[in-house]
């Protein structure tokens, strides 16, 4: 009994560790605040040049902030015509669509004008043929129908 219980002990012990561990690396890393930049400016700097040469320390500073905003821009640069071009993209998607639409309407109102005038054109014949056999009213109208219905 009491081996058991240290064995499962020991076993959600184990899996705290490796799901936290799991965790951990699948965990996006947030941006440095201006603070942590500037302390890490300030331990490369002091690496590379004596402090107490201000003129130059001070320039190391400048010119990595000057790098980091130049990559900043240069990324918002990219993203910005990644937008763009996603956009053009998806309006030249559009104007095909859009296109090719406009193309099947085209078509289906012609078929559908060319089949009225058939309609009418087989109308006016059935009148013409319900003129000339001299049909009363009632008989025309159903000889019409017959007609166009045949």
């Amino acid at each position: 009994m009491r081996s058991s219980l240290a064995f499962v002990s020991a076993f959600v012990t184990l899996a705290l560790f490796a799901g936290s561990a799991a965790m951990a690396q699948t965990a996006p890393s947030a941006p440095l605040s201006k603070r942590a930049l500037r302390q890490q400016d300030t331990e490369e700097c002091s690496k590379q040049v004596n402090r107490t040469q201000a003129d130059l320390f001070l320039r190391c500073m400048t010119d990595r902030q000057a790098a980091r905003k130049a990559s900043v821009k240069a990324e918002a640069a990219a993203a910005k015509k990644k937008a763009a071009d996603e956009r053009a993209a998806k309006r030249g998607k559009a104007e095909q669509d859009w296109k090719a639409l406009e193309k099947t309407r085209v078509e289906y109102n012609e078929k559908r004008l060319e089949l009225a005038k058939q309609t009418a054109a087989k109308q006016a014949d059935c009148r013409k043929q319900a003129t000339d056999q001299k049909l009363h009213f009632l008989k025309r109208h159903r000889f019409i129908e017959n007609c166009i219905g045949k």
